[in-house]
């Protein structure tokens, strides 16, 4: 799988000056096997209230 974009568009990402649509954020996170939260945040998702423990 290819991200189809150019190598300026991945440069101004990576450098801030651009931010990807919600489009390329989905191809990002199926090319990287990353959830988008984490190319957003650069952290995995964690519930703030887990659910307790089954008995």
């Amino acid at each position: 799988m290819d991200l189809h974009i150019t190598r300026e568009a991945l440069s101004q990402y990576e450098n801030g000056r651009r931010e990807p649509g919600q489009k390329m954020l989905i191809r990002m996170s199926e090319y990287f096997d990353v959830s988008i939260h984490y190319l957003i945040t650069g952290h995995e998702f964690q519930k703030k209230n887990p659910d307790p423990p089954k008995p």
